[in-house]
């Protein structure tokens, strides 16, 4: 099967997920406060929408990059691909969530933000196992060593360690959790595995571009 029905597919659900972001952002009209306080009161909610926003964006990109590497897709990566999927549109859920409870402080701000953090985590887990599954039956264009292979998904799923963590100091400090998340979205905009590029370089290249682990 050739992976152009499956990535509109998945550009469609991309698409309405980072829409669906919005619906949140709106404060109460005239008659309900000073507009500068109403913003204030609402800046749990826009700092998600950035982080939520960033997260969806960067896990597109890196599903278009990931596909474009894929030489065949057979039928437990489109299920793979619907739990990533799965995961995505629960997003703005655990956005809304975050932001509605995130102000009342004590344990209900630490459980939404536990929720937000945990869905990034399905999310992070999903798209690794996609990704381990592609190398273990090699779906890659370009096949990799067993060292470049583990060095690949390691490098592909270590968010997982870094919404781990968030989920844990989302009972201690949801506002750092929060941060956590953003700096995990950072390091996926420089992290590029797999390699933008599949043209394959000389065998003794160091810098071969064709080696989807080789992301520089």
């Amino acid at each position: 099967m050739e992976s152009d029905r499956l990535e509109a597919f998945s550009d469609g659900v991309f698409a309405v997920a980072i829409t669906l972001l919005a619906l949140d952002l709106a404060v109460p009209g005239p008659g309900h406060g000073q507009l500068g306080y109403l913003l204030h009161h609402h800046l749990p909610s826009f700092a998600a929408f950035a982080v939520s926003f960033l997260t969806i964006g960067i896990i597109w990109v890196n599903h278009h990059t990931l596909f474009k590497n894929f030489a065949r897709i057979d039928r437990t990566l489109l299920f793979l691909n619907l739990l990533l999927l799965f995961f995505v549109v629960c997003i703005p859920f655990g956005t809304s969530t975050f932001a509605a409870y995130l102000p009342a402080g004590h344990f209900d701000a630490s459980l939404a933000t536990a929720i937000y953090q945990g869905v990034f985590e399905g999310m992070s887990l999903s798209f690794g196992i996609l990704f381990w599954w592609a190398i273990r039956h090699e779906h890659l264009k370009i096949a990799l060593t067993p060292a470049a292979a583990k060095t690949a998904v390691i490098r592909f799923g270590i968010g997982n360690v870094g919404y781990t963590a968030a989920v844990g100091v989302a009972f201690v400090r949801p506002a750092a959790s929060l941060a956590i998340s953003a700096l995990v979205g950072i390091y996926y905009i420089f992290e590029q595995t797999p390699a933008r590029s599949s043209a394959p370089a000389a065998p003794d290249d160091p810098g071969n571009p064709g080696d989807p682990a080789a992301t520089g």
